[in-house]
């Protein structure tokens, strides 16, 4: 029998598309499909899903969600710098092996939303405010955020890009290793001291 419960029929909704998308993607998967799996109504489903797009973009705020409260934990954890910043590359990567269709939908096309956007005023916030001191006793650039974002998981990102349409097959250590020690490099202040000739 259909749920009945309107805040319980959007929860199973979400739950079965994002399962759904993680799967089949949010291009083959139906609204019909996300409406049975979730076994709701056809009137509960577009009371809070008007079409497929309104749909994806509110799993797609979901899933940036639970990265971004990972990665945050992740990082409030690390006492260092380069902990930090290494341990950054090692969780998107990790996650993007763990949550394969999730990361999939999530480096597709970007689907705005407010819960997105307020999502990751949050997520940067967090992020400006961990790298504030290590900037400020000399460890870390001062970058603005696009650039910080670019240089830290850029590279990571754009092998996972690849590792996704089959091409490398693994993403073993030694490749989390190299992309963590290239962020490191590319973010660390490198504050020579001038040696007189």
């Amino acid at each position: 029998m259909p749920a009945t419960n309107a805040t319980g029929a959007r929860e199973r909704l979400l739950d079965a598309a994002r399962l759904r998308f993680g799967e089949e993607g949010a291009i083959a998967s139906t609204l019909e499909d996300v409406r049975r799996d979730a076994d709701v109504s056809v009137g509960a489903l577009y009371h809070h899903f008007p079409d497929k797009r309104a749909l994806a973009a509110a799993v797609y705020a979901e899933v940036m969600a639970a990265y971004q409260e990972g990665f945050v934990r992740e990082l409030r954890e690390q006492a260092t710098a380069e902990g930090g910043i290494r341990r950054g590359v090692e969780h998107h990567m990790r996650w993007i092996a763990t949550h394969r269709g999730e990361a999939s939908l999530l480096l597709a096309e970007r689907l705005d939303s407010d819960a997105l956007r307020h999502g990751n005023r949050v997520f940067f916030a967090a992020i400006e405010d961990w790298w504030r001191p290590h900037t400020a006793y000399g460890a870390l650039k001062a970058l603005e955020p696009e650039l910080t974002s670019a240089l830290w998981l850029g590279p990571a990102q754009e092998y996972c890009r690849h590792w996704l349409s089959g091409r490398p097959r693994r993403m073993g250590a030694a490749v989390v290793q190299a992309l963590a020690d290239a962020a490191w490099d590319a973010l660390r202040e490198n504050r020579k001291t001038e040696v007189s000739r």
